[in-house]
C-alpha cells in the first residue's frame, strides 16, 4: 500500500509541475511579442574583441532587419528586407552572406505603429519626435523611417588595425564620414534604454541604406524632406555572448557609457 502511495504521488506531483512546466513553455511559444536577439555586447567591441563566430548565414535566420558590424569591425552591417549588407568606408553596400559578425542586433520587424513624417532640420529633433511615440523608456523598439531625404550624414570604418585596441583609440583611424543629397532610402534602428548602457547602444542608434540598395551607413545626421516612421516595441531580449579566447579574457567590467557616446552618438 505503501509503494502504492509513493508511486501515486510520485505521478500526481509529474502531472502538475509537467503541466505547468508544458503551459510556461506553450505560453512563451505562443507569445506574441517580438524578440531582439544580439550578439556580444557594445562594452565588448568598445574594448577590442572585433571577432565574432555567429555568420550572417545564422543571423539571417534569427532576425530579418537590424544593424551591426563585421570581423575586425570592417564597415557597417544593415539588415532590411531579408537581406545583410555591408557598407564599406567608401559608403558603398554590398549584400553578405559568408562573413562573422562580433556585434549584431536583429529582430523579425512588424511595425505595429505608424506615422507620417514631415520635414526635420536634424537628426535630434527627428529623435524627439519619435520620443513622443513611446509608451515607455524601459523597453526596446525596433524604428524604421522610409523617406526623401535632402541629405544624409553618415560614416563606416576600415578594419581595424592589428593589436585589439580599444574601438575610441582607433576609430579615428579607420573611420571615413561623407554625405548623400537628395536620395531616398531607410533608416534601420533601434532604441534602447539606459540601464543597458554596457549591453547596446543606450538611445537610438540607426544605419541608413538608400533605396537602390547601393550607399549607406552609421547615421551622424540628415535632413528629411517627407517619410513614414514605423515602430514596433519589443519586450524579449536575448543575447549570444561570443565563444572565443579574446571574448573570456577581455574585462569588461567597466562602465563604457561615456566611450558608447563618443563613438556611436558624436
Amino acid at each position: 500500500m505503501y509503494k502504492i502511495f509513493i508511486i501515486n504521488l510520485f505521478f500526481l506531483v509529474t502531472v502538475l509541475f509537467g503541466a505547468n512546466d508544458s503551459k510556461t513553455e506553450s505560453d512563451l511559444k505562443n507569445h506574441n511579442q517580438p524578440v531582439v536577439y544580439q550578439v556580444g555586447t557594445i562594452g565588448s567591441l568598445l574594448a577590442g574583441v572585433y571577432e565574432g563566430d555567429v555568420s550572417i548565414d545564422d543571423l539571417s535566420n534569427i532576425g530579418n532587419f537590424g544593424l551591426g558590424t563585421f570581423d575586425g569591425a570592417n564597415g557597417e552591417m544593415l539588415a532590411f528586407d531579408n537581406n545583410f549588407y555591408r557598407v564599406d568606408a567608401h559608403g558603398n553596400a554590398h549584400r553578405v552572406k559568408n562573413m562573422n559578425t562580433p556585434f549584431a542586433v536583429v529582430t523579425n520587424f512588424t511595425a505595429t505603429n505608424l506615422y507620417e513624417l514631415e520635414e526635420f532640420e536634424n537628426i535630434n529633433a527627428l529623435y524627439r519626435f519619435i520620443k513622443t511615440k513611446f509608451n515607455s523608456d524601459n523597453i526596446i523598439y525596433a524604428l524604421s523611417i522610409e523617406g526623401d531625404f535632402s541629405s544624409v550624414y553618415l560614416r563606416s570604418e576600415y578594419q581595424q588595425p592589428e593589436g585589439h585596441k580599444p574601438l575610441l583609440q582607433t576609430i579615428s583611424q579607420v573611420q571615413q564620414e561623407y554625405k548623400l543629397k537628395n536620395t531616398k532610402g531607410t533608416l534601420v534602428g533601434f532604441w534602447f534604454p539606459k540601464y543597458m548602457n554596457n549591453i547596446n547602444v543606450t538611445g537610438f542608434h540607426f544605419h541608413f541604406l538608400n533605396d537602390k540598395a547601393s550607399q549607406g551607413g552609421h547615421m551622424i545626421d540628415m535632413k528629411l524632406t517627407n517619410g513614414v516612421l514605423k515602430i514596433m516595441p519589443i519586450y524579449d531580449f536575448k543575447m549570444h555572448l561570443i565563444d572565443t579566447n579574446r571574448f573570456r579574457k577581455t574585462n569588461l567590467d567597466m562602465d563604457f557609457k561615456s566611450a558608447t557616446k563618443k563613438v556611436e552618438h558624436r
